[in-house]
C-alpha cells in the first residue's frame, strides 16, 4: 500500500468553489490501492480574521487562547473537504492535530513536534478511507491544544509523512511550485523542476513562501520526498532531492546562483546584550529573522506584523529597546559557493550601488542583504536580470 501525503493551504481551500475542486481532483486520481492522507489549512484570511478577533477583546491575548480559537480555521476546512469526497463517492474522515497524533511541547504559538502516534490514521486507512487531518496544530504532553507557528500545516504534512513512510508527500500551493524569483515579483522567473534540500532551506529561512523551513528540515532529516506543485492544475512541480540534477553544469566547479528569495516589512531593533535579553530570548515565541550580536549590543529583525507584541513583550521582561528601525527589507542570493568568491559580493554591490543597503553578510551558500522594503522589488528585478539570464 502506497501512502502519499498531500498538503493544500489556505488560498488552495480558500472558497467552496475550491474545496470541490480538489476532491473531484483526489477522486479522479486516486488509483486503487493508493492510501491518501492529505492535510489542509485554515481557508484563506480566516486564520488573520479570528486574529483580528481576539485583538479586537484584548490588546495582549493570552497565546493559549488564541491557540484554541485559531484551531478552528483548519476544522472548518477539514470537515468541509471530507463532506465534499463524500459526495465524490469516496468514504473519508477528518481528525484534529490532537486527534492525529501530532504531539507536541508547550509553546502555544509557536510549538515544536516532540513525537507522532499517528495509529489512528493508520487504522482508517487500512478501512480503506481517506484522512483529512487539521494542519498548524497538535497537542502537548499536558493536553493543551497548541499551534505550529507560520507555515505549521507544512510541518505537519511532512512529519506525518515521515511517520507513515509515506512514498512522497506533495505540497499544493497557488503557484506551479519553486521559481529562480517569486513570479509575482519576477515575470520572468522560472520553475525550477529540481532543487536540493540544502538550498530549498536557505530561501526558505530568507522568506520564501513556498515551504516552510520547519517542513524542510523535517524533509531533509528524514529523506522525505517532497513536491512543491499547483492545487489548481496538479501539474509536476519542484522535487526537493538530496543531488538534483537539473543544477549540474558543464564545469565541475562552477558556482551560480539558484534562486533569489526576499521578505519585506522588517522592523529593527536594537537592545542590550545583557543577562535580561537571554532570559527573555529563552522563552522567545516570535520568529526572528535575522540576529546580530556585537559587544554590548544586539539587533533583532523581525516582521512588522509582530511589532505591538515584541514591544510589549520587551517591556513586561524590562528590555529598553535603544533603537527601531521599521521598513526594512531582506534580499537574498541563494547558490552553492558563492559566499567564497569574493567576485560575486563585488559584483552584487556594483548591481546594488543604487539602492540603500544597510547591512550585507553571507552563509555557507547565501549573499544576504538589509535593505529599504521598497527598494526591494528593484533590487531582486534587477539582480535575476543580472545572474539568471532574464530581464524582467
Amino acid at each position: 500500500m502506497a501512502i502519499i501525503v498531500k498538503k493544500f493551504g489556505g488560498t488552495s481551500v480558500g472558497s467552496v468553489e475550491l474545496i470541490r475542486h480538489i476532491a473531484a481532483r483526489i477522486a479522479a486520481g486516486k488509483k486503487p490501492g493508493d492510501a491518501v492522507v492529505l492535510v489542509v489549512s485554515a481557508m484563506a484570511k480566516t486564520t488573520d480574521d479570528l486574529v483580528a478577533l481576539a485583538y479586537g477583546i484584548s490588546p495582549h491575548p493570552s497565546r493559549r487562547e488564541l491557540d484554541m480559537l485559531l484551531t478552528a480555521g483548519e476544522r472548518i476546512s477539514m470537515a468541509l473537504l471530507s463532506l465534499a469526497l463524500q459526495e465524490e463517492g469516496l468514504d473519508s474522515i477528518s481528525f484534529t492535530g490532537s486527534q492525529s497524533g501530532i504531539i507536541t511541547d508547550d509553546r502555544h504559538g509557536n510549538a515544536r513536534i516532540l513525537n507522532v502516534n499517528a495509529f489512528r490514521i493508520r487504522e482508517e486507512l487500512a478501512r480503506g478511507k481517506i484522512v483529512i487531518v487539521a494542519g498548524f496544530q497538535g497537542v502537548s504532553q499536558s493536553k493543551e491544544i497548541t499551534t505550529l507557528g507560520r507555515g505549521g500545516s507544512d510541518t505537519s504534512a511532512v512529519a506525518l509523512a515521515c511517520y507513515l513512510q509515506a512514498e512522497r508527500c506533495e505540497i499544493h500551493t497557488d503557484v506551479d511550485g519553486v521559481f529562480t524569483a517569486d513570479p509575482r515579483l519576477v515575470r520572468s522567473a522560472r520553475l525550477l523542476p529540481e532543487l536540493g534540500y540544502a538550498q530549498m532551506l536557505a530561501l526558505a529561512y530568507n522568506g520564501s513562501k513556498v515551504l516552510h523551513p520547519r517542513a524542510v528540515e523535517f524533509a531533509w532529516k528524514y529523506q522525505i520526498p517532497v513536491e512543491v506543485k499547483s492545487s489548481f492544475t496538479f501539474e509536476p512541480g519542484t522535487l526537493l532531492t538530496p543531488a538534483p540534477t537539473t543544477q549540474q553544469g558543464t564545469n565541475m566547479e562552477e558556482r551560480k546562483i539558484t534562486a533569489i528569495a526576499h521578505k519585506q516589512n522588517l522592523i529593527r531593533y536594537s537592545v542590550a546584550a545583557d543577562q535580561r535579553l537571554i532570559g527573555a530570548l529563552k522563552d522567545w515565541h516570535n520568529e526572528i529573522f535575522r540576529w546580530w550580536v556585537e559587544g554590548a549590543r544586539a539587533e533583532l529583525v523581525c516582521e512588522a506584523k509582530y511589532d505591538a507584541e515584541i514591544a510589549h513583550w520587551l517591556d513586561t521582561r524590562q528590555i529598553a529597546i535603544l533603537g527601531r528601525e521599521a521598513g526594512l527589507g531582506g534580499v537574498t542570493l541563494v547558490g552553492l559557493g558563492i559566499n567564497l568568491d569574493p567576485g560575486w559580493l563585488a559584483r552584487t554591490l556594483e548591481l546594488c550601488a543604487p539602492y540603500a543597503i544597510r547591512r550585507v553578510q553571507h552563509s555557507d551558500m547565501t549573499i544576504e542583504l538589509l535593505l529599504p522594503s521598497e527598494q526591494v522589488p528593484a533590487c531582486v528585478q534587477a539582480l535575476h536580470q543580472a545572474f539568471l539570464g532574464d530581464t524582467p
